[in-house]
């Protein structure tokens, strides 16, 4: 490998793949980029080197988001962005986070820590408009869900196979990319407490993408339209995935892979409801163990080990009485146990990481109420306008890999309550990358929803037209649509 070292010979492969990536057309150059987006973000998501003064990974996927995100901001935005209502919601969240940033900084938060939150709570939310954008041709997006299944097939695979082999499978700076020791003493343990990374690099953080996962393929195996080979690869994808999820030790994940499967069936049948109740009921008829000897242990765990999660409701209060506005970015706040009850303070911070484990109370403390509130509204605006469009494809396959999607992303961000897994590499860069894809892919399978909808009491004035659209209630006859 020796003429790697050669830089003439560098350039040359350079410009070759320059010259290579140039001569494909439009249509092929995007599936390029959104298979490269594919691998890095959910295959290897930290794949990349350190930045050791600020502990902090540096992931390839990160760095080629932020180029993609800049070029889409300088030269690919249309001029009419700030054009429906739900764009208000995301300019109404970038004005709260900016506020936040003046808080931090005008009470003594660390620059760097402060650009680097910002860039996390706010810049990496672009990913969201550059794919929603960028891949609406029908052809890319029905590479989004095989290459999904086939990455979550051998993502799991490399996860069970940490379970007996270690970490000695581990491939530094592109399965694995930490600062510190702590993610790999996980997968070093004894066998019998050994919690797999795979190449997510934390096992949390694993399992909520696994759940996503699950979800697509459950939602695939279980629709109208889909291919018998695409069935049976459904159903490997979630073996694998649910084992993988079970070997990560996430109680979360198992919990939320649990929910996700019923949620699939619900969306095939009602009667799958009555799982809510029938799964406690056989656990305490036949399992009675489980809940007289495995529930208490764990409690007492969790109050031996000093894990404050089952504090985090009190903890909301508090903070919500102290610091309604938040503490802003670049600062961190610092719970301290005495005893049984409990104290913070508000510091600059040393590093990115300090916070709570949980993504909803550290967004809390740093964005305060209104943050929170513009986050979650946000949120529920764009899911209920993917729905919107999932009701109104004519496509089967589409609707059953959007309604995998949506419910599993639901799932994810139930694990967040209980994880601060969005910070992370495979976190919150990889949920809005998905969002955007999906909702790309509902404006072009039933691109006559009215895609300006908002609750009555956000609601601005739109366009005639897109009112005539809105109250159409059905698909205009159209030649070459995509769900044909």
């Amino acid at each position: 490998m020796s003429w790697l070292k050669d830089p003439l010979l560098l350039i040359l492969l350079y410009l070759s793949m320059v010259c290579l990536f140039a001569a494909l057309n439009p249509q092929r150059r995007r599936q390029l980029w959104l298979g490269v987006l594919l691998l890095l973000l959910f295959a290897f998501p930290r794949a990349g080197g350190v930045m050791t003064a600020l502990n902090l990974p540096l992931p390839v996927a990160g760095v080629l988001s932020a180029v993609l995100i800049t070029e889409w901001l300088l030269f690919r935005r249309r001029h009419d962005r700030i054009s429906t209502p739900i764009d208000y919601f995301f300019l109404a969240y970038a004005l709260i986070a900016g506020l936040s940033l003046g808080i931090g900084l005008a009470t003594g938060g660390d620059h760097k820590i402060a650009l680097i939150e910002l860039c996390f709570y706010l810049f990496a939310i672009g990913i969201y408009f550059y794919a929603s954008e960028t891949f609406r041709d029908p052809g890319s997006l029905r590479l989004i869900y095989r290459g999904l299944l086939v990455i979550s097939v051998a993502v799991s695979v490399y996860g069970i196979a940490q379970k007996f082999l270690g970490g000695s499978i581990l491939i530094n700076h592109v399965t694995y990319n930490s600062a510190g020791a702590l993610a790999r003493s996980y997968v070093e343990m004894e066998a019998p407490y050994r919690r797999v990374l795979s190449s997510y690099g934390d096992p949390n953080v694993l399992a909520s993408q696994l759940v996503v996962f699950v979800g697509l393929a459950g939602a695939l195996l279980l629709g109208r339209g889909v291919s018998l080979f695409l069935r049976l690869g459904c159903i490997v994808a979630i073996v694998v995935n649910v084992l993988c999820v079970y070997y990560t030790g996430s109680r979360a994940g198992i919990l939320c892979v649990i929910l996700v499967g019923i949620g699939v069936l619900v969306w095939r049948t009602r009667w799958a409801l009555l799982l809510l109740i029938a799964v406690p009921l056989t656990v305490w008829l036949f399992f009675p163990g489980l809940i007289s000897d495995i529930l208490p242990e764990k409690l007492t765990f969790l109050l031996k080990t000093g894990d404050t999660r089952y504090q985090f409701p009190s903890v909301a209060w508090r903070l919500l009485q102290a610091i309604p506005l938040g503490c802003g970015f670049g600062n961190s706040v610092t719970l301290q146990l005495n005893g049984i009850s409990w104290s913070f303070d508000v510091m600059p911070g040393r590093v990115v990481w300090a916070g709570f484990n949980s993504f909803w109370l550290t967004l809390f403390s740093r964005v305060g109420v209104p943050g929170v509130i513009a986050f979650a509204l946000l949120l529920l605006v764009l899911f209920i306008n993917v729905i919107r469009h999932i009701r109104a494809m004519a496509d089967p396959v589409m609707r059953a890999v959007l309604v995998g999607c949506v419910i599993g992303l639901m799932g994810q961000m139930t694990i967040w309550l209980v994880n601060n897994t969005y910070m992370l590499p495979g976190g919150g860069l990889n949920f809005w990358f998905l969002m955007g894809l999906i909702v790309a892919a509902g404006r072009t399978y039933a691109p006559w929803v009215d895609s300006t909808w908002v609750p009555k009491m956000f609601t601005w004035r739109t366009s005639p037209s897109l009112q005539a659209a809105a109250s159409m209630g059905q698909a205009p006859m159209m030649s070459g649509s995509p769900g044909k």
